[in-house]
């Protein structure tokens, strides 16, 4: 008997992932999931046979898959995910399962550990991509939970699927507040719709989904069980489906080092991306800066910077100045840089190569922050 149940806060960010198509499963997609279970697990694992069915009739699209599972042959119907969001989906793949030929293997991108559970819970045995797994042959039985996804995996992951409802502006902007501000998720739902500058009827609707999806525990006592990927889900969602909703305007400035003497008023404006990247790591020269400012003083504040600076309207400019879309406590509004989640996405959304090194340093630094703190 192989058992084994990790839930460690490292990100294995080494080997970067291609694109695999869950779509068409083909035996390197399959032999590339065994090759993550026996290289981080060392999981006595391997692909024997696999044959592609070419119906699509529930589950018999993915074909008959072999296995040997430390020396036993086990025969599986393939059911090949990009994308388990679920335990709805969890159960609909059980569901199914009862019709199929031989036990259903669930190979995913990737399965939180509370979808992972509920697999198990079911029966269901699943293979991903980060090494988690969940096999079983004569003689043989083998569980690794808990691995975590590194960003390339959750990348993949969040390309398949349907947005869920917690990919919509409304819930981006509670779940920033969620993840910038940790102590809220407890508190009352009407200061969380505050915070967010959401609806109220908006709060429930979004922790259910979040529940459901297995990244939220709790009813009483609420806790985020997976806050580094829903960082990571947040960051790729943001310029998609917030940030065009957030009056975004660009301004060219003739001194480009501007902003290392710009005065910003407290409480009404705050630095991301390069410029806040520069004094919070001290690892980057910034060559725009992103300026994220109060709606209701934005003209105020747009105006004193462009009488001092020199500020003049380019779609092409530099500094970009975009609506504030929080409001947390006051000791984080007297901070002169945004909370740390934004300033990652936006040095994610320039996809400029010096702007990801940084960006990693960030992501580690709430990942540090995040173990060291209540979740």
């Amino acid at each position: 008997m192989f058992t084994i149940s990790e839930q460690v806060k490292i990100m294995n960010d080494d080997d970067p992932y291609g694109l695999p198509d869950f779509d068409r499963p083909t035996e390197a997609l399959l032999s590339q999931l065994t090759s993550a279970v026996t290289r981080r697990g060392r999981v006595p694992l391997s692909v024997i046979d696999f044959r592609p069915s070419g119906r699509r009739d529930g589950l018999a699209e993915e074909g008959k898959l072999t296995l040997d599972v430390n020396g036993a042959i086990q025969q599986y119907t393939l059911a090949a995910r990009g994308r388990i969001r679920s335990r709805a989906e969890v159960r609909a793949l059980v569901a199914k399962s009862r019709t199929a030929a031989f036990p259903v293997l669930l190979a995913t991108a990737y399965l939180t550990l509370a979808l992972a559970d509920e697999c198990v819970e079911h029966d269901l045995q699943f293979i991903d991509l980060a090494g988690n797994l969940y096999v079983h042959a004569p003689g043989q039985f083998m569980l690794v939970s808990g691995r975590p996804a590194n960003p390339e995996i959750r990348r993949l992951a969040l390309r398949s699927g349907k947005p869920a409802i917690s990919a919509n502006a409304s819930a981006l902007r509670m779940i920033f507040v969620l993840l910038s501000a940790p102590e809220l998720l407890n508190r009352p739902y009407r200061e969380i719709a505050v915070a967010a500058g959401v609806a109220l009827g908006a709060v429930g609707s979004v922790l259910d989904d979040l529940r459901e999806r297995g990244l939220l525990a709790g009813i009483d006592d609420r806790r985020l069980l997976d806050p580094a990927a829903l960082r990571e889900e947040w960051a790729i969602n943001y310029p998609l489906r917030l940030l065009p909703k957030l009056n975004v305007q660009r301004f060219a400035v003739g001194d480009p080092s501007w902003w290392q003497h710009a005065e910003l008023p407290a409480g009404q404006a705050w630095w991301s991306g390069e410029v806040a990247a520069a004094k919070l790591t001290g690892q980057l020269r910034p060559a725009g800066q992103t300026l994220y400012v109060e709606p209701t003083a934005r003209p105020a504040v747009t105006m004193a910077l462009a009488k001092r600076h020199r500020l003049r309207a380019d779609p092409t400019g530099t500094l970009e100045i975009i609506d504030a879309f929080w409001h947390l406590d006051e000791t984080r509004k007297e901070k002169l840089t945004a909370p740390p989640l934004l300033v990652y996405a936006d040095l994610q959304r320039t996809r400029e190569p010096r702007n990801a090194e940084v960006a990693a340093l960030i992501r580690n630094q709430m990942e540090q922050a995040n173990d060291s703190g209540p979740s």
